[in-house]
């Protein structure tokens, strides 16, 4: 507590040191028969009196021909107004204390250009870099050939549409977090936002503490909108495999009020999926190898449903509720030729398997927002998640021609687990330095009802973690820096382990801005990183007839510490991202296979390593040939080798070079793009795992702004395949083989529709909360 405590009051100290701030807003017009009429989408930049290439600040006006600058300091600057059609203003300016009310107000009137738009160049997106994000705006170009403003986020240069799902992820990997106006967002809100009503997006590649778990988040600014309605459906469908994601949404405002129900159902159902599985390893002094090849059906469908009321008072007050009922299903059948070799003896076996999953996990979700005097506002969220787990898995095996019964596995598991989460936190702005202050607690409670072949028995287990964290981020001249000092309390208790820990998690950013296209940025954090409930588990299932997998209560949480450099630079042509990183794990959770000798069998479980550690780096990047989005290729690219040490597997080594493709050729009514990976083994555990291979066409033809209809295929002229291999020193061998035969060039046909008029999305939340871990084995 003495560390947290001399944490705040450091952060408290150097907030202390504060800029002069004014607020400047005004109108951009132009004259149309001698009558002002608004300017829209223009774009207003200030830069720096003295040094004229290096940008302060930039935005761009609403329908209305309004722009707002917030926080900038007292002195001189030079504007530049721009847009097509119009002669581009440039002038010295000063920025002064306003001598009445709160903020500066400044118009301006552009001249039209009689020179004939066809001969502008248009430059696209307009980029700045900031500490942890970056902050795009768009043309108006790309606004009249998006058809809402998912269209609008797909164009980022580090994201890209997933041809599975048809939801935004990131081109990286990293898991995507969506927010509109700072509230969390689904694809379905995106949809409901047109995509004149897009600002700017603000695109985090380190979020801030306050989205702590999410990998990259993506915030949406937007303008001021009116009350109205909108909502949509969308089909997609594979032709001849049982693959579908469709869903139909609706959002309805009217004052202070905002209605939102959504319905999303994914499902998939596979006939043809073969696997060769192969084991090898020593038991009673005799080598013995078991091959499995299995033919089977799998499948699972998702239920994601969303109600949600809002209510709110512009720049006062926010009171959301939403409501989460999902549910899902998966199923598992299918036949395994099984063939042992035990010593010099040979016996062949036919297997067969079934396996069902269901789980219900409602949610509630209830979030407060207070704007407080001299620019601070309050926020509280707190989370309810209930689980409701079931799982029978079934495999027999007989010998064969006998068809004698030689294994008989029934495992029965019924997870009970709730969870709630509670987060406040305070943020103050000064000038351009915010600094934000934050608690939260997250508690979960397990009982589970398990049956094997172990025996029948109850598994409890309790979990909470506190965590309290201040943050302080800003810029001063073109030096850019985040600080977050942050410290996490642990409190995890089961049957036969308990233990209490207290981890330091800061994280300190510290960035220049050589200028407007190139940034130099040094990232060190600390985290750590906790055993999942199956991972605790005592549960076992059959693997072979002499290996079981199993869970580990013993489990510790893993402590994580890293850094990196990172150059980014952009232009109209080029957007990249190219850094070192390094990343040691103390205490590094890690699978392995272990001789069981009171039971005399072969165990698959979980250890705690002595450490793991990365080092290498990533290039990330968009090119534009033509300096527009007509036609772009994005890649990432990691170069990374990868080390486990551990008491039973020694010394292990890797190299992971993964590559991922994407092409995107676009207009206003086509959309092209295909897809493609590289793949590398990565160091999962006691395996080697190849990534998920990737060869996917997508095709969109949007009708009008209301109509648009798709075409795919993927895995194009291959199944998708999926490969691992345990690693060398491994009491036992296994490597296993499998391919999707359903996916190979799998075509899949869609059709997208949606309406609006008016979309209130101006609710500001800064937290986001949720509870994803089901206890499934």
């Amino acid at each position: 507590m003495k560390r947290i405590i001399f944490l705040l009051l450091l952060s408290i100290v150097v907030t202390t040191h504060l800029y002069s701030q004014v607020e400047m807003r005004g109108t951009i017009t132009t004259l149309d028969n001698d009558k002002p009429t608004p300017v829209e989408f223009a774009n207003i930049v200030l830069y720096s009196a003295s040094d004229t290439t290096k940008m302060i600040a930039g935005t761009v006006s609403d329908l209305k021909g309004n722009y707002l600058f917030e926080y900038l300091e007292i002195g001189r600057y030079h504007l530049v107004i721009s847009y097509l059609g119009y002669k581009t203003l440039s002038q010295p300016m000063r920025v002064v204390m306003p001598s009445s009310g709160d903020f500066l107000k400044r118009d301006f009137t552009l001249e039209q250009d009689t020179q004939m738009l066809s001969e502008v160049t248009v430059e696209g997106q307009l980029r700045r870099q900031y500490i942890d994000k970056a902050s795009y705006t768009f043309t108006s170009q790309d606004v009249k050939s998006a058809r809402y403003s998912k269209d609008l986020l797909q164009n980022l240069p580090e994201l890209m549409i997933d041809a599975q799902s048809q939801n935004i992820k990131t081109l990286k990997g990293a898991s995507l977090q969506i927010l509109i106006n700072g509230v969390a967002s689904t694809d379905n809100d995106l949809k409901l936002l047109p995509p004149d009503k897009v600002l700017r997006v603000e695109y985090y590649d380190f979020p801030p503490a306050r989205y702590a778990g999410a990998g990259a988040v993506a915030n949406i600014i937007t303008r001021s909108l009116n009350d109205g309605y909108g909502g949509g459906v969308d089909l997609s469908h594979a032709v001849t495999t049982g693959f579908g994601n469709d869903n139909a949404y609706f959002g309805y405002n009217s004052a202070r009020n905002q209605f939102s129900l959504e319905y999303r159902i994914s499902y998939r159902d596979y006939k043809d999926r073969e696997n060769e599985d192969v084991y090898r390893y020593n038991l009673n002094d005799e080598e013995r190898e078991s091959f499995y090849f299995r033919k089977n059906k799998f499948g699972y469908t998702t239920h994601t449903i969303g109600l949600k009321y809002t209510n709110q008072l512009m720049d006062n007050y926010i009171f959301q509720v939403s409501l989460r009922p999902n549910f899902e299903t998966r199923f598992e059948d299918g036949t395994s030729a099984i063939s042992n070799t035990f010593g010099n003896d040979k016996t062949s076996f036919k297997g067969t398997n079934e396996s069902n999953t269901d789980i219900i996990s409602p949610v509630a979700d209830v979030y407060y927002w207070k704007a407080l005097p001299n620019k601070s506002e309050i926020s509280a969220n707190i989370v309810g998640t209930m689980f409701r787990t079931s799982v029978e898995d079934n495999a027999y095996e007989y010998l064969q021609p006998s068809q004698e019964q030689t294994l008989k596995d029934e495992m029965k598991l019924e997870n009970r687990k709730q969870s709630i989460i509670g987060e406040v936190a305070y943020t103050k702005k000064f000038g351009l330095t915010g600094w934000n202050l934050g608690y939260r607690l997250d508690a979960s409670w397990l009982d589970s009802d398990i049956n094997n072949l172990l025996g029948s028995f109850n598994y409890e287990s309790r979990y909470t973690e506190q965590y309290l964290y201040t943050e302080l981020s800003g810029m001063k001249n073109k030096l850019l820096y985040r600080i977050s000092l942050g410290g996490k309390y642990l409190t995890n208790k089961s049957y036969s382990n308990e233990y209490n820990q207290f981890v330091f998690t800061p994280l300190a950013m510290l960035g220049y801005q050589i200028n407007n296209h190139n940034t130099l940025r040094l990232l060190l954090q600390r985290d750590s990183k906790l055993p999942s409930v199956s991972d605790l588990s005592n549960n076992a299932q059959v693997i072979t007839s002499d290996i079981i997998s199993k869970g580990n209560p013993l489990l510790q949480n893993a402590t994580g510490t890293g850094g990196g450099f990172i150059y980014t630079h952009n232009n109209r042509f080029l957007n990249l991202d190219a850094a070192i990183v390094y990343n040691y794990t103390d205490k590094a959770i890690n699978q392995y296979f272990t001789h069981d000798e009171e039971n005399n069998y072969i165990a698959l479980t979980k250890e705690n390593a002595i450490y793991a550690q990365q080092f290498g780096g990533y290039v990330a990047g968009q090119i534009k040939p033509f300096g527009t989005d007509i036609f772009s290729i994005r890649t990432s690219a990691q170069f990374v080798r990868q080390q486990l040490k551990s008491n039973l597997v020694g010394n292990i080594y890797n190299w992971y070079v993964p590559i991922n493709i994407y092409a995107v050729f676009q207009t206003q009514k086509w959309m092209l793009s295909y897809e493609y990976r590289f793949t590398s083994n990565n160091l999962e555990g006691a395996y080697l795992v190849r990534d998920e291979n990737q060869s996917n066409f997508m095709a969109r033809y949007k009708y009008n702004n209301r109509l648009s209809f798709s075409a795919g295929l993927l895995w194009a002229f291959t199944p998708s395949h999926y490969y691992r291999e345990t690693l060398p020193g491994s009491l036992a061998f296994n490597q296993r083989d499998t391919k999707i035969y359903d996916n190979k060039s799998m075509i899949v046909l869609g059709v997208s529709w949606n309406f609006n008029k008016g979309k209130d999305y101006s609710t500001k939340r800064t937290m986001m909360n949720e509870d994803k871990d089901a206890g499934t084995f």
